[in-house]
């Protein structure tokens, strides 16, 4: 009998340990990939023609080849175009529906790139290595504004060319960084998280150059997701838990047998 208790109490304790450890579940990551922005369009402003140049206010909507302005949202076949020149400056907007995505509640975004894919770019300046593009944040609402245009917060800024001197290349795709900004828009429960890509104003300051050119590329929004893993126990509330189990189920075991020999008693 004593063996058998024995043999109980170990069972109790590794089944208890089983029970803790099983509970820490690995976490599962997904990812999401948005080729298709639920709202795009392209906003620019013109030198006016009272010889004012531009001023960082949009003044009318464009479609991505001009041809026809009222036409929104545009639709894309080649590609989006940003542009930035002394005498005009084309911006590109999109508006992801995040709230499609139904997040469970034990699921956080772990990561959120803006990718464009890159088919062109065409540096207007000198030394025409340099070509940066600006990526900035706004809260969206599912359809073009032209206060779009100045609105947000910048994000990141990179470089569609590389430079292998003294040739520069196009590279394949550019990744823009909007996990944080992405992750508050969740957070906010905000329906649509705006994007909008412009060719950088900073080139002036950063590199001595005026940084002005062409960019056409394709869009998409990848978000990478994992649950939540549940917290590890700690070793002594595991171990505390197996032996409660263990010494518990011994006394339920003692106290029966007792009760036992005083019935065959009487």
């Amino acid at each position: 009998m004593k063996n058998f208790n024995h043999k109980f109490a170990v069972a109790s304790v590794c089944t208890a340990l089983n029970f803790a450890l099983g509970a820490n579940k690995e976490a599962k990551a997904a990812t999401f990939t948005l080729s298709f922005p639920e709202t795009q369009f392209f906003i620019e402003d013109r030198y006016s023609q009272n010889g004012s140049g531009i001023d960082g206010v949009g003044d009318t909507f464009v479609s991505p080849n001009n041809s026809d302005p009222s036409t929104l949202p545009s639709v894309v076949k080649r590609g989006d175009t940003v542009s930035g020149r002394v005498d005009i400056e084309r911006r590109a907007f999109y508006e992801f529906n995040i709230g499609s995505l139904s997040l469970a509640p034990n699921t956080v975004i772990r990561s959120a790139i803006f990718q464009a894919s890159m088919q062109e770019a065409i540096p207007f300046s000198y030394p025409w290595r340099l070509l940066y593009l600006d990526i900035f944040g706004y809260v969206g609402n599912g359809k073009p504004d032209l206060s779009d245009f100045s609105a947000g917060v910048r994000l990141d800024s990179e470089n569609p060319l590389m430079t292998i001197v003294p040739l520069t290349f196009l590279k394949d795709v550019v990744d823009f960084d909007v996990t944080g900004f992405v992750n508050e828009r969740a957070s906010n429960r905000d329906n649509f998280a705006g994007l909008g890509i412009r060719v950088a104003k900073s080139g002036i300051e950063q590199h001595g150059i005026y940084n002005y050119g062409q960019v056409t590329f394709t869009p998409s929004l990848i978000i990478e997701t994992t649950d939540i893993a549940q917290p590890v126990p700690e070793p002594t509330t595991i171990f505390g838990s197996a032996l409660a189990l263990g010494i518990g189920g011994w006394l339920k075991r003692k106290k029966s047998s007792q009760q036992n020999k005083r019935t065959s008693q009487h």
